[in-house]
C-alpha cells in the first residue's frame, strides 16, 4: 500500500507574535512511501533547491519516519520514499515543520503506530523546534501554539488553539534571492529586551489573535515588532523598506517566520502590492518575485492507495 501525507508550508511569526503563531499557506509537501521487506529507506527528491536536499539518513523526512520507528513495536524494514515539494527552502516558509510533519506521520503509518494529533506535535518537535510552524502544518489555518512540559514523563507537549482563516484574504509572499539560514536570523537577535518593547509586542499579539479569531479588522498597525524584526531586517538589503511600505488594500506586513521572504496580507489590489514589493528590493540591488497564495484551513492529509 502506498501512502502518501501532504502538508502546507507556514508563516510564523505574525510580526509580534514571535515564536507562538503561525498561518498555513497553500504551497505544499507530498511525501509518498511504498514499504519494502529490506533496503533501508530510498530517498528520491523533486522541487527547489535541489542541492541542499540530502537523500540519505540525515533527510529530515527520513529522521522523523526514523524517529518513529525507533520506539516502535513493528520493526520498520524499508520504504520507497518519493518527496515532491512546492516549498522553498531557507524563505521563512517552514519547510523544515512540513518536512517533519509529514515524517513523523507517515512513521506512524509504516510502523502501524496510532498518532493522535498530540503525540504527533510532540515527536515533531524533538526535531523542530518552532511550536508555530509544526503546530500550522498539522492543523492548518491560524494557529497559536505555546510550549510547556508533562510533569508525568518530562516530555514537551505544545498547548493550540486553532481558527480558519478567511479565503477573502491574499498572502502576498515576495521572496528575494538572497536565502537566510534560521541560525543566522536567530544568532543576531539580543538576549534581552526592554520592558517597553515586551508590552508592545504583547498588546499587538492581543489584539492580532483577537482580530483573527473573531473576522475583526486587521490592520497594519497589528503586525508592528520590537523583537526580532528590527535585527533581521538589516540581514537582507530592501526588508526595513518592505516592512514600512503602506497601500490601499494592505492589511498587514511581517517578516515570514526567520525571513528571508516579506509576507504581506491584501484585501485587494494583492498584485500592485506585490509589484511594488518587488520593486523595492530592486531598488536595493535584489532580485525578487512575489507570488500570491491563500490560507490553507485543511491541514495534513493522508492517502492511502
Amino acid at each position: 500500500m502506498t501512502v502518501t501525507v501532504q502538508v502546507p508550508a507556514s508563516s510564523a511569526n505574525l510580526g509580534p507574535a514571535f515564536d507562538c503563531a503561525a498561518i498555513a499557506l497553500n504551497l505544499h509537501l507530498r511525501v509518498s512511501a511504498v514499504p519494502q521487506t529490506s533496503g533501508g529507506l530510498d530517498i528520491r527528491y523533486r522541487g527547489p533547491n535541489t542541492e541542499r536536499i540530502p537523500l540519505d539518513a540525515t533527510n529530515l523526512v527520513a529522521r522523523a519516519i526514523q524517529n518513529i520507528a525507533a520506539s516502535a513495536p513493528d520493526k520498520l524494514h524499508g520504504a520507497t520514499i518519493e518527496i515532491d515539494n512546492q516549498i522553498p527552502i531557507g524563505s521563512g516558509l517552514g519547510s523544515s515543520a512540513a518536512a517533519v510533519i509529514a515524517g513523523t506521520i507517515l512513521g506512524g503509518e509504516l510502523c502501524r503506530v496510532q498518532l493522535e494529533p498530540k503525540k504527533i506535535l510532540r515527536h515533531a518537535l524533538a526535531l523542530e523546534k518552532h511550536p508555530d510552524n509544526i503546530s500550522a502544518a498539522l492543523y492548518g489555518g491560524m494557529v497559536v501554539a505555546a510550549v510547556t512540559h508533562n510533569a508525568s514523563d518530562n516530555l514537551a507537549d505544545i498547548l493550540v488553539s486553532t481558527t480558519d482563516v478567511s479565503e477573502k484574504i491574499d498572502f502576498i509572499c515576495v521572496a528575494p534571492d538572497v536565502p537566510l539560514s534560521t541560525e543566522k536570523a536567530r544568532a543576531v537577535l539580543p538576549k534581552q529586551y526592554s520592558r517597553e518593547d515586551i508590552v508592545q509586542n504583547i498588546q499587538r499579539t492581543a489584539l492580532l489573535t483577537a482580530a483573527f479569531f473573531s473576522g475583526g479588522e486587521l490592520t497594519p498597525e497589528l503586525f508592528r515588532d520590537r523583537l526580532h524584526q528590527p535585527y533581521r531586517s538589516p540581514l537582507v538589503p530592501g526588508v526595513a523598506e518592505c516592512l514600512e511600505y503602506r497601500a490601499e488594500g494592505l492589511a498587514g506586513i511581517f517578516l515570514s517566520g526567520a525571513g528571508s521572504s516579506v509576507m504581506a496580507i491584501a484585501l485587494h489590489s494583492s498584485t500592485q502590492i506585490g509589484n511594488a514589493l518587488v520593486d523595492i528590493f530592486r531598488r536595493h540591488g535584489v532580485a525578487a518575485r512575489a507570488s500570491s497564495l491563500k490560507a490553507d484551513n485543511a491541514g495534513a492529509q493522508v492517502r492511502r492507495a
